[in-house]
């Protein structure tokens, strides 16, 4: 056992010396699991920068079971630029490269005019790895580390994106659904045939004669047509009959065994068909009974033909070339030689394009509000059954980098059971041209090559743009709309977070970990509705306060305070009843746990003076300990932004102003024991 992990350690490290010194190298995708080559032996920067080159790519390749394929070619990507900054500060050998190289490299980034500020923060946080990964080769320095929080987020430089208004989202979901009814005419319905156990049809197809070919003359009923129509029905003899066009051919076949034409064959045929005084004519004045010389160009002969000799299947070209050269042939009369054409007027769609998809992912990403690149993965048999639940079913998704698991959704219409029934016509729609040990849902043949093969992520990208662009889809001001499938999931989820207020749902389906980050993409927004429900709520109490009033209630403690018995006490206000709380969460019986954020838009909100000096006294004691450092700024916005919000735009100005001064100046001469800067210094310095 030793021995074989000695040879496996040595293989890799052979294999990670090799990478170093060629360039080149094979990795399996995390991801995927598929087999991708790279090769940087040829890049413009490889000979200038072959030291620090190949240590890049010994890092990468010994990250290799941590790292997927595109997040390799997005660290290709990036590398240009990294040595762009290596040859404007003359590093072109590893042993150079230092802890300082790489702050100067963030610096450097940033002052790119050709990058934005947040475009330079991800390409520094996509390499950063790979920079550490390269610390612990021999050639680099120790101090070779990112330096942390080299692009610090603001508050200013994150936008939150609610995606697509209202109009836009009804203009894209109608768009989607006439897309999807369009696709499905084409490719949901099932060919009928017309001829299968039926005789060909050539009853006006030239016959073949004794020669072996087809030929007008060997139908008897192309020689009455022409006999009735150039001879006005008269038995002309051999002499007059030559005098005629085409009068020595039709002498010439009404010998029916082959042989030269004679004035008894002639005979025969005019006593065959009665020809003389009372002969009554069958196609006088008609057109012509036999109008194809050969069955190859009557259309319906070559639908029986496909029918019944080729079984009804969607043949390539190329297929068909071997299969039916003479069938082949006769396509490229009708149809150009474009077989497409062909099964087109038949009503059979062989070539599968991924803006025939784009409808059913569009509205699959509507129905479920998964992330697009999560609907791009899904395979065929992601629809397995609850095992809790027999009427339903989930949708066993991968979302890379995640422990989250599929979706369970109903199966019947009435529960909304549209996404199965989505992936079901996608799979069925893909069947016909799904090859052996393909399972990803979304594949198409349309390719330069002609074979079926799953869709990525940039064809995706194009077909949205084609479907845009085939529907004439509008912004709201008017502008052409080019769908972005990453938009749908914000917009569907604004569209709830409207309809339900519901900030737990908001988080759920945007997909964030914690409700905080959910309340800041509100509050970037300036949400009207989060505004609201930070605002004091309506049925709250403000016990009242005048100028005129005695002073001395001002100090009078809240026990002594007729008007505010039973109530309970606090942080920053009083609650009419903590064991009846309206707030979610909360057991009735059970005092409430509520923050005071939440207490200030509760319907059992009461505020009195009390309250409204411990809030002055909170607000200054925090301003303190801000002032002497014992608290950090960050620290502070969290305590006090959301109650200064409150206060000093629902509450206070309820009030007199003049009442309000008396209360704050009190907090600073008296403040309460539990924010009193003085005893706080006290007991700091024992």
């Amino acid at each position: 056992m030793d021995e074989n992990r000695s040879s496996s350690l040595h293989f890799l490290t052979v294999a990670e010396e090799r990478a170093e010194t060629e360039l080149k190298f094979t990795a399996e995708c995390k991801n995927t699991a598929k087999i991708y080559a790279y090769d940087l032996s040829g890049k413009p920067y490889s000979d200038s920068f072959r030291d620090v080159l190949g240590v890049v790519v010994w890092a990468i390749y010994r990250r290799r079971n941590m790292m997927g394929h595109l997040s390799r070619l997005a660290i290709i990507e990036i590398l240009p630029r990294f040595f762009k900054f290596l040859e404007s500060v003359l590093i072109y050998r590893a042993e150079q490269l230092s802890g300082d190289t790489l702050r100067y490299f963030a610096e450097w980034l940033k002052k790119d005019k050709s990058l934005s500020y947040s475009t330079a923060a991800s390409m520094y946080r996509k390499i950063s790895p790979v920079f550490l990964q390269m610390s612990s080769h021999y050639k680099v320095s120790d101090s070779f580390i990112p330096v942390r929080n080299a692009f610090p987020k603001s508050n200013s430089l994150v936008s939150s994106c609610i995606g697509y208004d209202q109009e836009e989202l009804k203009g894209i979901l109608n768009a989607a659904v006439r897309g999807m009814r369009e696709s499905a005419s084409k490719f949901e319905k099932t060919y009928q045939p017309k001829w299968i156990g039926i005789a060909p049809p050539l009853e006006d197809v030239a016959p073949i004669g004794p020669s072996g070919s087809r030929s007008y003359w060997a139908s008897e009923e192309y020689r009455i047509w022409w006999w009735e129509n150039n001879c006005g029905c008269m038995r002309l003899n051999s002499n007059a009959l030559y005098k005629l066009p085409k009068g020595q051919a039709f002498f010439q076949s009404t010998a029916l065994d082959g042989k030269n034409g004679s004035v008894k064959y002639l005979s025969e045929f005019y006593d065959r068909i009665g020809a003389g005084p009372d002969y009554k004519p069958k196609y006088l004045g008609l057109p012509c009974p036999i109008n194809y010389r050969t069955p190859w160009k009557k259309k319906d002969y070559l639908v029986w033909y496909w029918e019944n000799k080729l079984g009804c299947r969607a043949l390539s070209g190329s297929e068909l070339k071997k299969i039916a050269p003479e069938f082949w042939g006769a396509l490229k009369e009708y149809f150009g030689g474009r077989i497409k054409d062909c099964y087109k007027e038949l009503g059979v769609y062989r070539w599968v394009q991924a803006e025939d998809l784009i409808p059913y992912y569009l509205l699959l990403l509507i129905r479920t509000q998964l992330n697009p690149s999560t609907v791009q993965r899904l395979t065929i048999d992601c629809l397995v059954p609850d095992p809790l639940n027999d009427g339903r079913v989930m949708i066993n998704w991968k979302k890379y980098r995640s422990f989250k698991k599929g979706m369970t959704i109903p199966t019947d219409k009435g529960n909304d059971g549209w996404p199965a029934m989505i992936i079901k016509r996608v799979s069925a729609i893909t069947e016909s041209i799904r090859e052996d040990g393909q399972d990803e849902l979304w594949i198409a043949n349309t390719n330069r090559f002609k074979v079926s093969q799953p869709l990525g992520s940039s064809a995706f990208k194009r077909a949205l743009q084609a479907f845009s662009r085939k529907h004439a889809l509008t912004s709201s001001d008017g502008k052409p709309l080019s769908i972005q499938a990453r938009l749908i999931r914000p917009a569907m989820a604004w569209s709830e977070y409207l309809r339900t207020e519901d900030m737990n749902y908001l988080q759920a389906l945007l997909g964030h970990a914690r409700l905080s980050t959910t309340a800041d993409y509100l509050r970037r927004l300036d949400d009207p509705i989060f505004l609201t429900r930070r605002a004091v709520h309506q049925d709250a109490v403000f016990v009242r306060l005048s100028s005129a009033e005695d002073g001395s209630l001002i100090s009078e403690s809240l026990e002594a305070s007729e008007s505010t018995q039973g109530m309970h006490e606090a942080l920053l206000n009083h609650c009419r009843d903590p064991l009846k709380s309206p707030v979610s969460g909360q057991k009735t019986g059970s005092l409430c746990s509520a923050s005071s954020e939440v207490c200030l838009g509760c319907q059992n909100l009461i505020i009195t003076f009390l309250d409204i000096k411990k809030y002055f006294c909170f607000i200054a004691f925090h301003d303190y300990l801000l002032q002497v450092g014992d608290i950090t700024d960050l620290e502070h916005r969290k305590a006090t932004s959301e109650k200064r919000f409150i206060w000093e735009n629902y509450i206070l100005v309820k009030y007199d102003s003049g009442v309000i001064e008396r209360i704050r100046s009190e907090a600073l001469t008296f403040p309460i024991p539990e924010w009193d800067i003085s005893l706080y210094e006290e007991r700091k310095h024992g």
